[in-house]
């Protein structure tokens, strides 16, 4: 199956309604350049997700939202990418720093089996920030 950023965000869509303390909603913004696909908010903590399904290096962030993500970060915000690369069947959480360099928070290979437990993991590590 191959999974795509629609994909991913129809499995967290799903998950969250498992979960009581959860609120994610998907942005379609064609009027803000680089704003990210989805807010959430865990237990009072939020957070913006990029969702991603490449294996180029830098995700294919566009400049747009790579300057989003260091302003946003730049003043206390949290905000990640979280990437799919498919040969490696891994779930990436990804963080962009003023350098604008791409650095990865937490990774789960061979993830293909264990997908959703994966991504619920991946979204609470969002939720509480990068270095927590």
């Amino acid at each position: 199956m191959k999974i795509t950023e629609s994909k991913i965000w129809k499995r967290l869509n799903l998950i969250q309604k498992t979960q009581k303390s959860w609120f994610l909603t998907r942005i379609e913004s064609s009027t803000i350049n680089g704003i990210p696909d989805i807010y959430g908010c865990i237990d009072g903590s939020s957070f913006w997700l990029e969702l991603k399904a490449n294996e180029v290096k830098n995700c294919n962030l566009s400049k747009f939202q790579i300057n989003w993500h260091i302003k946003h970060r730049q003043v206390g915000g949290k905000s990640f990418i979280l990437n799919f690369h498919a040969s490696q069947c891994a779930l990436k959480l990804l963080e962009v720093h003023d350098s604008r360099a791409v650095h990865l928070i937490a990774e789960f290979p061979d993830a293909a089996d264990v997908f959703d437990e994966k991504l619920i993991l991946l979204i609470h590590r969002a939720a509480r920030g990068a270095g927590k």
